[in-house]
């Protein structure tokens, strides 16, 4: 989740950002004059750089800082109520805002590293920056930036050649933040040239039959083994309700016992419940997706002993639950630590390898992969396999992409290297007349690497007549995006299902999605997703909770088919006054009708944004979203 900060301070602590999720409005709409407004930034960002340099010198040689360093810091402060969104959540009218904090001090840093400064002088730095720019409170800064601190570091010492543009342009990846350095963009994945022109949006298979496969997809389960009912619900950290935060002195702030619709994971006794209620209430469930974040938001003081036992009890469950039902996992950002980062290329440091935990995860999953599976997985965390005569699955570790995971400015055309393989894959699946799904924690649109999500789109339009489905986590929103051609943009190719979360953190209804798939095509015929209130259940703390079917999204919306042109053409009446109600109730769905979130509503530009990032899945590209915001006034 992208953050207000970012000198180096401010990166290290922007990693609190990305472990808050839940926003609850977009901001995809530019207003009139945006590009204008991005030229003067350009401007302005080296000119605040140039000031915060010479304040930051002064304030290092003398040991104190000038009335008129606090009062650029004071200027600089983000809104606590800031800390929790992703920056592409935030009002646009922010993103040069925060381009400039990271410029400004992110340059003062790096000049402070590479003239020397120990870890220690830039800890302590980066530390008080982080707290008086209001990143997070100190003790979580400490935390946040000591786990980070080294691989960063190590970044900057062996990249001379990296300076505060280009980082920040990464970090952030908005339009007000310009990536200009040709070596974050250079690299591409090589396409097999045999494919057919995008004349035509995808079509498919009808309606759903009674010889369907029944998919359940559990994802970002969340699970805090610190998480104690009556706690501190309302903490200001990234993750509330722990024991350490004490119980308040407001009842009403204490945490319930089956998880907390404000910035709490999930305690044990609701992972179980939602694992159990699977089984019992879809036995004949086919085959499982498990789409990743075991792990809770505690990113301050994860460790890799306490990731290790998080992630094996919540496997051994899903062991005991399916021993016979193939369950499909993938790694969250969160299984990482520190969290988000993913070691990509020759680093040369086994202390920064993230080997520990692609092998734990090889040899978890075991129990339902072929042998073969554990090689790529051992390697990336990635791996695929076939289902069934005609049916494969490719289960990816995109988190390599994320904009958060540091290594991305150390090395960044490393990520070509899961995306090849992806393409090869693709490639003989193709030749082998097989349909594939695709799995990936993180949604194509959702803050990964704008050259990534650059190249996948290339791969999904070149497969797209192989790929029947893709799915994805990380949002905790029950949402889908649909993709259209680079070249063709008025034709769908691809569609992605999110099947929301198991975690209630923020201000979502935990819920798992059961989804109706053509046993031919292998294409999504219908979805249902079950969920339940979470208030009503913290009322009854001595019941099992009330899960229901929230709805089926055939019945719901009346689509011809769930197929890309299908989509497409619901998202065409959404756009329309007469589709305003399916819309709006489109995103009560989205929010999985959590009291929390009905309750702050939904304004009609609010709703628009939330169109718009149905079909927006490449930084920067927003020609559908003002295609429909031209339909929608």
């Amino acid at each position: 989740m992208k953050q207000a900060g970012a000198s180096f301070a401010l990166l290290v602590a922007l990693v609190v950002a990305v472990a808050v999720l839940q926003p609850t409005v977009a901001d995809r709409l530019r207003p009139k004059g945006y590009k204008q407004t991005v030229q003067k930034l350009q401007k302005f960002y080296v000119e605040f750089e140039a000031e915060v340099s010479r304040e930051f010198r002064r304030w290092k040689r003398e040991g104190v800082m000038s009335p008129r360093f606090r009062e650029i810091i004071a200027s600089s402060r983000i809104g606590t109520h800031e800390r929790a969104p992703e920056l592409r959540e935030l009002p646009t009218a922010r993103e040069g805002a925060f381009c400039g904090i990271c410029r400004g001090f992110g340059g003062s840093v790096l000049e402070l590293r590479r003239e020397g400064a120990s870890r220690e002088e830039v800890y302590n730095t980066t530390v008080e920056l982080c707290t008086l720019l209001n990143l997070q409170e100190e003790h979580i800064c400490r935390g946040l930036i000591d786990l980070n601190i080294d691989p960063i570091l190590y970044i900057v010492d062996n990249r001379p050649q990296l300076t505060s543009g280009p980082l920040c342009a990464v970090v952030f990846q908005s339009d007000a933040c310009v990536l200009e350095d040709p070596t974050f963009s250079d690299w591409a994945v090589d396409i097999d040239p045999n494919g057919t022109p995008v004349t035509a949006s995808k079509s498919g298979t009808p309606q759903r039959g009674p010889n369907d496969l029944k998919i359940v997809q559990v994802t970002d389960l969340h699970f805090d083994p610190n998480y104690r009912t009556g706690y501190n619900a309302d903490c200001g950290a990234p993750a509330c309700c722990r024991e350490s935060q004490g119980i308040p002195e407001d009842p009403a702030a204490g945490a319930g016992h089956w998880g907390d619709y404000r910035a709490c994971d999930t305690p044990w006794n609701a992972v179980e419940d939602l694992i159990d209620r699977v089984v019992e209430d879809h036995s004949d469930a086919d085959y499982i997706y498990h789409t990743g974040d075991i792990i809770d938001h505690g990113i301050w003081e994860t460790s890799i002993g306490y990731n290790v036992r998080s992630i094996a009890q919540v496997i051994d469950k899903l062991r005991e639950a399916f021993p016979d039902t193939p369950v499909y996992n993938i790694l969250g950002n969160h299984e990482a630590h520190p969290t988000n980062v993913y070691a990509l290329g020759d680093i040369g440091r086994n202390d920064f390898s993230t080997n520990w935990l692609y092998h734990l995860s090889a040899d978890l999953w075991s129990h339902w992969l072929p042998r073969a599976t554990a090689q790529t997985i051992r390697l990336g965390g990635y791996y695929t396999a076939l289902v069934r005569p005609g049916f494969r699955i490719v289960a990816l570790n995109n988190n390599d992409c994320y904009t958060f995971n540091w290594w991305i400015l150390y090395q960044p055309d490393a990520l070509v290297t899961q995306l090849q393989w992806l393409h090869d894959v693709l490639l003989q699946a193709e030749r082998a007349g097989e349909k594939v799904h695709i799995l990936a924690h993180l949604p194509i649109s959702s803050d990964c690497f704008s050259v990534w999500q650059r190249e996948y789109r290339r791969i999904l339009e070149r497969f797209r007549d192989t790929i029947s489905g893709q799915f994805h986590g990380h949002t905790h929103k029950d949402e889908f995006n649909v993709f259209y051609g680079a070249e063709q943009p008025e034709f769908a190719v691809g569609v992605a299902w999110n099947g929301g979360s198991g975690t209630a953190h923020t201000n979502v209804n935990p819920n798992y999605v059961v989804y109706y798939v053509n046993p031919e095509t292998y294409e999504v015929t219908d979805f249902e997703s079950y969920a339940y209130n979470l208030t009503a259940a913290n009322l009854t703390p001595d019941e099992r909770p009330n899960w229901f079917r929230m709805y089926s999204f055939q019945d719901e919306f009346g689509v011809s088919d769930l197929s890309p042109a299908g989509m497409d053409e619901l998202i065409q009446r959404l756009a329309t006054p007469f589709g305003r109600d399916d819309l709006r109730r489109y995103w009560e769905f989205k929010v999985k009708l959590a009291d929390a979130s009905l309750a702050n509503g939904c304004s009609d530009s609010c709703l628009l944004n939330h169109l718009c990032e149905i079909v927006t899945n490449q930084s920067g590209d927003d020609r559908k979203c003002q295609e429909l915001s031209d339909m929608f006034d």
